[in-house]
């Protein structure tokens, strides 16, 4: 079982800043750094580095040729990414003292995906492998149908969330991978409702997928059908939440392709995640599995089956 990863490639410029800017204001930043980013591209490296066989479909422009050899050197197929006169997409991501962030992001290269290159890419896949779309890309909609109708099952993950989520055909997802906030606009729901109920309304309107939703510091929960499996997180000391998500997905991904147990998969990615919020950046932040290996053999966060965290 494989990954086909139609995925966003980015240039991250990462400000260091007190707070985040406000309307009006003009703030200095203290530190830039410029680094390799983009949800697909991370989660391509996650899954790579966790030990799946991840094929990457996404485009970048002349600048971005960096982007392409990091994907390579992470263990990702990139023999078939496209290179564009076009920018390559980029990302503003400022950085508070506390490790949270905010993200303004221009799609450019991604937004360019064609018909015909998204039929090339899926004639890669092979029913039962995971066609992994996130929302920084043109065409998701097409993307997931067609890649349902190959026998694929689509994983999701809706950020930036989508401006009309009913436009897209989500009855062909198999796996929702959402945030807390991302999981309340699914089901339309008030964020501050409790996850188990978020996950009712979530369940209830997609009874055919598996839902996987990240609670931040709290953990991560998996539902489908009648089964939920709840994993604490491991606690560190936050640097940079940029890319957590992105790294929880791709070593959750790469569990569920060696056929690994739910529990098991949660606990690896809940692992990774935490070892990538300790340091600074995205993609340069997320571990290789020998690391992830090394902190769960130091640490312990039991899997509870059937447990709603409080908030």
């Amino acid at each position: 079982m494989k990954i086909l990863n139609f995925g966003s490639l980015n240039i991250d410029h990462v400000y260091q800043v007190p707070h985040f800017v406000q309307p009006g204001e003009t703030l200095s930043a203290g530190e830039l750094t410029f680094c390799a980013g983009g949800k697909g591209l991370n989660q391509s490296v996650a899954a790579a580095r966790a030990g799946a066989r991840v094929i990457h479909a996404g485009a970048i422009g002349p600048e971005g040729g960096f982007l392409c050899d990091l994907l390579r050197e992470a263990g990702a197929d990139v023999s078939h990414l496209l290179r564009l006169d076009a920018p390559t997409g980029h990302a503003i991501i400022q950085v508070a003292p506390d490790g949270q962030n905010a993200i303004l992001v221009y799609g450019g290269a991604n937004r360019r995906l064609s018909a015909e290159y998204i039929d090339r890419m899926l004639a890669l896949g092979e029913p039962g492998d995971l066609a992994l779309v996130q929302n920084e890309t043109n065409a998701v909609g097409d993307i997931i149908r067609r890649a349902a109708a190959r026998g694929l099952r689509v994983v999701f993950n809706p950020s930036p969330f989508p401006t009309d989520p009913a436009a897209l055909p989500l009855e062909r997802v198999s796996l929702f991978m959402v945030n807390a906030l991302e999981a309340a606009q699914l089901a339309a729901r008030s964020p501050e409702a409790e996850p188990s109920a978020i996950l009712d309304a979530l369940q209830a309107r997609f009874p055919q997928a598996a839902i996987v939703m990240t609670l931040g510091s709290r953990g991560a929960i998996w539902a489908q059908g009648k089964d939920r499996f709840f994993q604490p997180a491991f606690p560190v000391q936050a640097v940079d939440t940029t890319g957590a998500g992105d790294t929880f997905c791709g070593y959750f991904l790469a569990g569920l392709c060696r056929d690994l147990p739910v529990p098991e998969c949660l606990k690896t990615a809940c692992a990774a995640s935490a070892i990538a919020v300790s340091r600074p950046g995205a993609a340069p932040a997320i571990p290789q599995a020998a690391e992830v290996a090394a902190f769960l053999a130091a640490a312990e966060a039991p899997v509870v089956s059937r447990v709603n965290p409080e908030r």
